[in-house]
């Protein structure tokens, strides 16, 4: 194996006392903070649930920087050594990790449709040693938000990298949403950052609005994407709930490090001898969407947001803070951090 290779993040290495230590190797296909929330999630909820990281589990972490012949080598990595569990964060790992590995439990999560990817045959449970959750987000929904933003909008552009089968997914699904909202679906590729971003810069003079959903290539540039929505006052509306702050006006999706503590409850459920084939591989829940509104990019852009849907929102950014609207803060039961 080439010297550099991987990018290894090691949380614990440690034995303590001699007693033995569940050694979970997770991956993902590259780094961005949506896919780092769902890791820090998994941890926490193990930490939550009584288990002490480096006593009683220890972590590695590998990226594969965006390459899919790294994310191979990950995988025939773990495959190769003594793991107890493999957690694949994003579909292109999960992917690659479940055609490796057979003898221990592959754990997905933040992986758009399992079914389609070809994780699991259905949703619900199943034979076999693949299991987790997907982030899968209601696209018609975020396109009918793209209209009552921008009602005036004939073309809408989607970023995606047409290598992740994640993104295809979520291109169809925009296609059948763009037909029956009357929008026409600009479709801008890019394989890497570099030509994402360069086929936006080239394309933005021709799109209305820009959809940007749960494509890894696109979180990974998400601030050059939307400095070009910006510059050129195209509304962004983004999947990434987790990228908020840099994801355009409208953001509705998962909280990612949500995700990872529900991820975190079939690890520790597989650590505790609970078979594959009794847990459930499951979409994360609906209720646990949530809406952000950029009122400073809107004002910035010279959009109007609907009172309606300001209504709606669980947070809005005001002069450079995010904050929880006040609704969305006492139907949580919580007092603090809300907007003025």
């Amino acid at each position: 194996m080439r010297k550099g290779l991987f990018v290894l993040l090691m949380f614990a290495i440690a034995v303590s006392g001699g007693m033995a230590m569940f050694r979970i190797g997770m991956t993902a296909i590259v780094d961005h903070p949506a896919l780092e929330a769902t890791r820090e999630g998994i941890i926490d909820e193990l930490i939550r649930r009584g288990f002490a990281l480096g006593t009683d589990f220890v972590v590695e972490f590998q990226s594969a920087q965006g390459n899919m012949s790294t994310a191979v080598a990950i995988a025939n990595y773990f495959r190769s050594n003594p793991f107890d569990l493999v957690v694949a964060i994003s579909t292109p790992s999960a992917q690659t990790c479940a055609n490796a590995i057979q003898g221990v439990p592959v754990v997905f999560t933040a992986v758009t449709d399992p079914v389609d990817a070809g994780l699991v045959p259905s949703l619900g449970k199943n034979p076999g040693n693949v299991v987790g959750v997907s982030d899968m987000t209601p696209v018609k929904t975020q396109f009918q938000l793209i209209r009552l933003v921008v009602p005036e909008a004939r073309t809408v552009g989607i970023v995606a990298n047409p290598g992740e089968t994640n993104s295809l997914i979520t291109v169809a699904h925009a296609r059948a949403a763009c037909e029956e909202l009357g929008f026409k679906l600009v479709e801008i590729p890019g394989s890497n950052t570099s030509e994402m971003i360069a086929a936006l810069t080239a394309a933005v003079g021709q799109i209305d609005a820009l959809y940007v959903g749960t494509d890894n290539t696109a979180a990974s540039c998400i601030e050059s994407l939307h400095r070009i929505a910006q510059t050129n006052k195209v509304p962004m509306i983004s999947g990434f709930f987790t990228l908020a702050r840099s994801n355009g006006v409208i953001s509705y999706g998962f909280e990612y490090y949500n995700l990872g503590l529900d991820t975190g409850a079939i690890v520790w459920d597989l650590l505790h001898g609970k078979p594959v084939s009794e847990i459930e591989s499951r979409l994360m829940n609906a209720n646990a969407l949530l809406l952000l509104i950029d009122l400073d990019t809107a004002k910035e852009i010279g959009l109007s947001i609907p009172e309606t849907l300001l209504a709606r929102a669980d947070y809005l950014v005001v002069n450079g803070v995010q904050c929880r609207t006040r609704e969305s803060a006492l139907s949580a039961g919580i007092n603090s951090d809300s907007c003025p």
